[in-house]
């Protein structure tokens, strides 16, 4: 496990997703009134401050009404090289 390199892409996947709930029209508070997270565990997320397990995705996935593979799509490059150049 790279900590480093893992902060970085839970920084980019965060920004993703707030930007997909953000266009979907819902606050934080509104999105965890949908699903089974809290407002802090979502703000953690969407800060890349927390490490988040798939079931925690599938939970993001059904309080913005979508299905994981809309998430999982080519707006978001999970491929990328996400190593660190010095």
């Amino acid at each position: 496990m790279n900590e480093e390199r893992d902060l970085v892409r839970l920084s980019e996947i965060g920004s993703f997703l707030r930007e997909r709930r953000k266009k979907a029209g819902l606050s934080q508070d509104q999105l965890a009134a949908r699903c089974d997270l809290t407002k802090s565990n979502i703000s953690n997320i969407e800060n890349g401050k927390k490490d988040f397990n798939f079931t925690t995705f599938l939970e993001y996935s059904k309080g913005l009404g979508k299905q994981p593979k809309e998430l999982l799509n080519k707006e978001f490059d999970f491929s990328k090289d996400w190593s660190l150049k010095k």
